[in-house]
Parts: structure tokens; C-alpha cells; sequence
């Protein structure tokens, strides 16, 4: 045996052992570069903002990559430099305006019209009266009249009477409303009640021949519905009138 085997034998020991210690250096050194590039890489993002208006700001751990970044207040000037422009929503509801006027305006009559010449009043009789409420929904009974100032039925109006008795009875199916007008002459006051009891005096006429008071309603309609010139007589008897309404 060689006398200085187990000096070459510790010489090649130290130097493996310094080898090996100087590989595991660099290994730790490229794992701590590689390890180090692979935080450097890694960052984060915080979005802040309103709704439709964002800013981005990427970070990475322990510390702001962009240091220059800063949210502005909102009523900041800078907010329409830092946050994309968007368009006016418009969030004040407006106050109404007035209804559009209609362009066709259609005038309304109140007034109702006078059939004298459709149905004259010596020539009333159960077939015109029906004629009339079936297609209009109402006549007036020219025929009917009273005393001056009173509900008293003059001797005149029998056969108009007569006639609404006759309609009544060949149609007993029919409700109708008996309609008492006046005129403006005399004490315009006393009209509501006179209107009154003249149409009560006609119902009464009739209930009194046979015709059931659930099916007549007496309306005092007083001087409101004028047909006619209050300021002549001749307007003033078209006033004075009985209508006969079909309900």
C-alpha cells in the first residue's frame, strides 16, 4: 500500500466537499433570481371608481407600481381627465306641462233641441211617441199643459195624456222619467217646486189609469234646460213643457 493514500484521500474529500458547497451556492442564487423575477411578475389590480367611470390601478405586494396614480374627488376638475368621458343622463324628471289642446275640438249643446215640427202637438199619439223615444230617448209632449202658476192640468191636455196612457200600456216594458220645465216669467224662485209638481201631477194622472209607479219618475227640472227665447212668449210657452225620457 502507497504510504500517502489517505493524504490524497482527504485532499479529494475537501475538494468535493468545497465543489458541492459552491454548486448549492449558485443553485440558491438562480433559484433566488428566478424566485425574485417571479414576484417582480406578479401584481394585482384594484379597480375604483363610479359606475360606468373606472381606474385601474396595478399593484404588487408591499408596494404601488404607479405612485402617481391618485383618486380624484368627484367634484374634482379631474375627474373628466381621469375617468373616460360618458354621456348626460339627465336624472330631473321635468315638471308636467299643461294637457295639449285637442285640435278638433267638437262644441257640446246642453241644450235640448225642440221637436215641435216632428211631432206637432195636435197630432201626438202612441206611434210618434214611440217613434221618438226609440230613436232619440226622449220627446216633448206639447200637449200637456197646466194653468198659469200652477200644476192644475188644463182640460187641453187630455188627449196628449191619453196618448202617453196608450204608449205606456202597449209597451209595459218602458221606465220613463217625466221632466217639468218652466219658464223665466213670474217669480223665477218658486220654478224647482212648480217643475216639481207639475211632472209629480202628470205621473199621478197616469198611476191613477193603471200604470205602475215603479215605472214613472217625475223630475222637476225647473227654468235650467230652456229650449226657446225666455225673452218672448212664444219662447217662453215652448219652455213651459212636459219631456218624456226613456230609461
Amino acid at each position: 500500500m502507497n504510504k500517502d493514500t489517505p493524504q490524497r484521500h482527504g485532499v479529494l474529500t475537501l475538494h468535493f466537499t468545497m465543489r458541492f458547497s459552491l454548486e448549492l451556492t449558485i443553485a440558491s442564487l438562480v433559484f433566488f433570481c428566478f424566485a425574485a423575477s417571479v414576484c417582480e411578475a406578479k401584481s394585482y389590480k384594484v379597480i375604483v371608481g363610479y359606475e360606468n367611470e373606472q381606474v385601474e390601478i396595478p399593484l404588487v405586494p408591499d408596494r404601488a407600481k404607479s405612485k402617481n396614480i391618485e383618486m380624484p374627488l368627484p367634484n374634482s376638475p379631474k375627474m373628466n381627465t381621469v375617468f373616460p368621458s360618458s354621456p348626460d343622463i339627465n336624472t330631473v324628471v321635468p315638471p308636467a306641462g299643461p294637457n295639449p289642446v285637442p285640435t278638433n275640438l267638437v262644441p257640446v249643446d246642453y241644450t235640448v233641441p225642440y221637436m215641435e215640427g216632428i211631432f206637432p202637438s195636435d197630432t201626438v199619439t202612441p206611434e210618434s211617441l214611440k217613434v221618438a223615444l226609440d230613436s232619440i230617448g226622449r220627446v216633448i209632449v206639447s200637449g200637456i199643459t197646466f194653468n198659469f202658476d200652477s200644476s192644475d192640468l188644463s182640460a187641453g191636455s187630455t188627449p196628449a195624456l191619453e196618448a202617453v196612457l196608450l204608449y205606456l200600456q202597449n209597451n209595459p216594458d218602458v221606465r220613463i222619467a217625466i221632466e217639468g220645465h218652466c219658464d223665466t216669467s213670474g217669480d223665477t224662485s218658486l220654478n224647482p217646486a212648480l217643475s216639481q209638481s207639475r211632472a209629480d201631477a202628470v205621473r199621478d194622472w197616469l198611476v191613477d189609469r193603471g200604470i205602475g209607479g215603479s215605472r214613472l219618475r217625475a223630475v222637476g227640472m225647473s227654468d235650467t234646460k230652456p229650449i226657446a227665447d225666455n225673452g218672448t212668449p212664444e219662447g217662453q210657452a215652448k219652455n213651459r213643457r212636459v219631456e218624456l225620457v226613456k230609461e
